[in-house]
């Protein structure tokens, strides 16, 4: 664990784990890919913050993990061994191992959100804001 400017916090935050490739945080919780030796032996471990060990086997069983992501309760494990995507709970339960199959040695993952409503209004006055202003400039070269 280290802090924004780079100063050591913890340098063993978390210890006892067998090839971690991957992290993602959910609120107190942090999500760890253990890739293990073989395919089947990958693990996803699951900490507090602060290291403690929720449950350090919480999926087992992947085909050589590699990346993680966390939308809402929902984790998204790239294995990158059998090519797929899989959905399980952050509480461990599988959704769907192969929700995403057919992917050549998948290594990443990242989830974006849809833009908040007054985003989405803020994008709308701008492109009305440049609407206008080619309006007049076109005004102003027919002058």
């Amino acid at each position: 664990e280290y802090t924004t400017s780079g100063a050591t916090v913890n340098a063993s935050l978390i210890s006892g784990l067998d090839r971690p490739f991957g992290i993602a945080i959910s609120g107190d919780d942090l999500f760890v890919v253990n890739r293990g030796d073989a395919p089947g032996t990958g693990t996803i471990g699951e900490y507090t913050t602060s290291g403690a060990v929720v449950n350090a086997s919480l999926i087992s069983g992947l085909n050589l993990p590699y990346g993680l992501a966390v939308y809402g309760d929902d984790l998204f494990v790239a294995n990158q061994f059998n090519g797929t995507i899989g959905e399980y709970t952050t509480s461990g339960a599988t959704i769907d191992a192969s929700l995403i199959s057919g992917l050549h040695e998948p290594v990443d993952i990242a989830i974006g959100s849809a833009p908040e409503p007054s985003g989405v209004a803020l994008i709308g006055l701008g492109v009305a804001g440049l609407w206008f202003w080619r309006r007049v400039e076109r005004e102003s070269v027919r002058a």
